[in-house]
């Protein structure tokens, strides 16, 4: 298949987009160099002149980024322009549109409204190589650089290398299946605490870095009824355990320009 990829150049999209490409599709990934997605008809230009069989949006707007509101228009112009030939759309989205109550999580449910029959990837607690932002690449960097690593008393997180979800991506693509999918791992529940405890020892650095502190008012961002078995019934299984995932990602932090 011919794949277009939005956001392909970014952390999530890159893993995806080599995942595509080692499983023989023709991919094709765009960034903000080929056009900006906010402006009307660009869209549907650069669908129209790749003509793919499929779309993968990853394009988007991070946390604590003041331009939150435009993830839903340009999430509405990428699937109008697939709705207008008959593509179909696979749309990036968090299973944060469950629970959280922040302006990210707010941007992405509308986003999931505005991606009109598209199918929904909800991505739960990816992290790897290429990784800026995050849990884990925030904790490597402290802990390379002694300083204080610091954590949520009583969170936790089931991470998910972002390898094993892309690799759960090329699955529902290749099928092409419908619906919506919550992407990532439901069986590696982890304290943040113990997290920091395997960057610090990847990163060589003293444990007592590791500072647990309360955490902010409000409820905890963590999604208990998270499933991963409609995911497990295509037959997709995580590669990548937390321990190897770390030093996978060290690698990276460690030599990716600040």
């Amino acid at each position: 298949m011919r794949i277009l990829v939005t956001g392909g150049h970014g952390f999530l999209g890159g893993h995806i987009a080599r995942a595509l490409r080692d499983a023989g599709h023709d991919v094709v990934v765009l960034g903000r160099a080929d056009g900006d997605l906010t402006e009307d008809g660009v869209a549907d230009r650069l669908v129209a002149e790749h003509a793919p069989d499929a779309v993968v949006h990853l394009a988007a707007v991070m946390p604590d980024d003041e331009r939150l509101a435009q993830n839903a228009p340009i999430t509405a112009q990428v699937a109008a322009a697939c709705r207008a030939r008959g593509i179909r759309l696979y749309h990036a989205s968090s299973t944060a549109v469950h629970a959280d109550r922040t302006p990210y999580a707010d941007s992405k449910r509308a986003s999931e409204e505005a991606a009109t029959g598209a199918t929904v990837l909800r991505f739960h607690y990816p992290y790897g190589p290429g990784q800026r932002r995050g849990a884990i690449p925030t904790m490597l960097r402290q802990a390379l650089a002694g300083e204080d690593v610091v954590v949520y008393r009583g969170w936790q997180r089931s991470f998910c290398f972002a390898g094993d979800a892309a690799a759960a991506v090329v699955l529902i693509v290749e099928r092409a299946l419908g619906g919506a999918w919550e992407v990532g791992r439901d069986d590696d529940l982890r304290p943040l605490a113990d997290v920091a405890r395997l960057a610090c020892a990847a990163a060589g650095a003293d444990p007592g870095l590791i500072r647990v502190v309360d955490p902010p008012p409000g409820p905890e961002p963590v999604l208990d009824a998270f499933n991963a078995s409609p995911l497990r019934a295509l037959g997709w299984e995580p590669a990548v355990e937390l321990e190897d995932g770390v030093r996978l990602t060290l690698a990276w932090v460690a030599s990716a320009p600040a």
